[in-house]
């Protein structure tokens, strides 16, 4: 392995093929990995501005899981305030991964094992996690047509429910888009089924802690909440916006996701029930649903326990 202004990057015997004598990391208990690109078209190393991931591949050839490189080395006694606020938004993202799997938190993605990895002669965090095999982009962008409704609404469900369980350990998420939920096959053959968990955590904050630069942008744009946009826009001006980015703006970015889910594009704009192209049976709840969680005054936005209330009342019109 070897670094450059991308980060972690793979010794390559040719382009885009790994060297698997170069590329090898050794976990805490001992156990030896090759390193390898996740996709199968060039250098496809994960998804995330500041980090590259990449497969752990077995002794037998198999792959069952990941490990994220952050891109950054661990701080020299004179870093900056802004390259030790980006480290430490990454170790934090380690503290709470271990916190929600030693607390039993379910769906969210497990990590396995973290640590620094020596490359160049500098120290770069990083940690192993579960292999994912897609995520929702994927899922939705490539099956829409032939998801059924029972499905969609099921699959949101496990999400919110997800997201449930973050909040109540007092951590918001922030960063909610379709590349940060992974599907998990769990099981073989008949006995197998797939289960959908929230993972990429390297924005989550916990309640009432503001840990942000004034006027800093928290997440990415198409995804951005009102308040996370005021942020951006408006906090250095001291206009007196909400710029506060917490669990009600986590509920506002789940109901763009909702939106993808149900029609594979995301909301902009003003929205009527028309917009939605489904004629389903709960075509009209699924739009007020949405509609309250895109609501742009914080306080009358719906609660997240109310989300899944309503959840479960469509669950009695179309089950899933």
């Amino acid at each position: 392995m070897y670094t450059d202004f991308r980060g972690v990057q793979l010794n390559e015997v040719e382009e885009g093929v790994p060297d698997p004598a170069a590329n090898e990391i050794i976990d805490n208990e001992g156990n030896k990995f090759k390193l390898g690109y996740l996709g199968s078209k060039g250098r496809f190393s994960g998804k995330g501005g500041n980090s590259s991931v990449f497969k752990l591949i077995n002794k037998d050839g198999s792959s069952d899981k990941v490990i994220k490189f952050f891109s950054m080395h661990k701080p020299y006694p004179g870093a900056t305030k802004s390259y030790r606020k980006k480290y430490g938004r990454f170790i934090k993202e380690i503290e709470v991964l271990n916190t929600l799997k030693n607390e039993g938190v379910q769906n969210i993605v497990n990590i396995i094992d973290d640590g620094l990895s020596d490359i160049d002669g500098l120290e770069y965090p990083y940690y192993i996690m579960e292999k994912a095999d897609k995520d929702l982009t994927d899922y939705i962008l490539t099956n829409h047509d032939t998801i059924d409704i029972q499905s969609k609404l099921g699959l949101f469900y496990e999400i919110v429910k997800s997201l449930q369980n973050l909040h109540k350990y007092k951590y918001y998420h922030r960063d909610i888009k379709p590349d940060n939920i992974f599907m998990f096959r769990e099981g073989d053959g008949d006995e197998a089924k797939f289960v959908w968990k929230v993972g990429d955590l390297g924005l989550v904050a916990e309640r009432w802690k503001d840990v942000d630069y004034k006027g800093e942008k928290i997440g990415p744009f198409g995804w951005l909440s009102p308040e996370a946009m005021n942020k951006f826009l408006t906090e250095e001006a001291g206009l007196g916006f909400d710029c506060m980015i917490d669990f009600k703006s986590d509920v506002f970015q789940l109901g763009k996701l909702f939106w993808f889910i149900i029609q594979g594009n995301v909301p902009i704009g003003q929205l009527v029930v028309d917009d939605l192209l489904r004629g389903e049976p709960v075509k009209q709840e699924v739009f007020n649903l949405i509609f309250k969680m895109l609501r742009y005054d914080k306080p009358q936005r719906i609660e997240l326990n109310n989300v899944i209330s309503e959840l479960e009342t469509m669950k009695a019109i179309v089950p899933f």
